[in-house]
């Protein structure tokens, strides 16, 4: 007796799990021997059966978490950009200029006594104009220069000269009689002393400054 492919397969999970007896067993494999159909169906029934892992209550928790802990690194990572980013500003703001002219600076000039000593005193009197140094003050100097420079934001640079106590930049400069004070506007470089301004002359191939009164000397350099 040939068993059908029908009854086979009902026989199947049965066979597998060893429970048929010795009879039905040996019709199972005769059919089997001469058909690929049921071998691959035996087979399977054979394969391991995959283990799902039980669920975990707390693993929303756990989602929830990871969700937060990302958008807490993220809420840092936008914060410390934001700091980044409106410290570059400020100082941006702070160091915007461009170069003042001599009428935008409204300089004036005059002389006091400070400390015993006669000195000259240099003030702008425009709107939002600063005399910036290129190098530290010192009173040894032959010529000090100066820059008359206009911010593009004053009221903010005010604000943080205030803040800060920077003298990086003033409204006033103040040198000795004996020094040649050089102010670099955007349309001209004027030169004074003693709160006077002088011109600059070539004499024997040298520069000097006065006036053509003091020096007596004609063209200018």
């Amino acid at each position: 007796m040939k068993l059908p492919c029908e009854i086979t397969r009902d026989l199947l999970p049965l066979y597998a799990e060893h429970l048929t007896c010795p009879e039905t067993n040996r019709l199972v494999e005769e059919h089997l021997s001469t058909c690929p159909a049921c071998q691959e169906e035996l087979h399977a029934i054979q394969l391991p059966m995959p283990v799902q892992p039980d669920p975990q209550p707390d693993a929303p928790l756990k989602k929830i978490r990871a969700a937060l802990r990302r958008k807490g690194i993220l809420t840092a990572l936008l914060s410390i950009l934001a700091v980044v980013c409106l410290f570059w500003l400020s100082a941006w703001m702070y160091t915007a200029q461009s170069p003042a002219t001599a009428e935008q600076s409204g300089l004036w000039t005059y002389n006091r006594k400070e400390n015993g000593a006669n000195v000259c005193i240099l003030e702008v009197q425009g709107d939002g104009v600063w005399l910036t140094m290129d190098t530290p003050f010192n009173w040894g100097e032959e010529n000090i220069t100066v820059r008359a420079v206009r911010y593009r934001f004053p009221q903010f640079h005010a604000t943080l000269e205030g803040l800060f106590g920077s003298t990086a930049s003033s409204n006033s400069i103040t040198v000795s009689n004996t020094q040649l004070l050089t102010v670099v506007c955007a349309d001209a470089t004027l030169h004074y002393r003693q709160g006077q301004p002088v011109y600059a002359y070539r004499v024997n191939g040298s520069i000097v400054y006065g006036t053509e009164e003091q020096l007596h000397l004609y063209p200018r350099a």
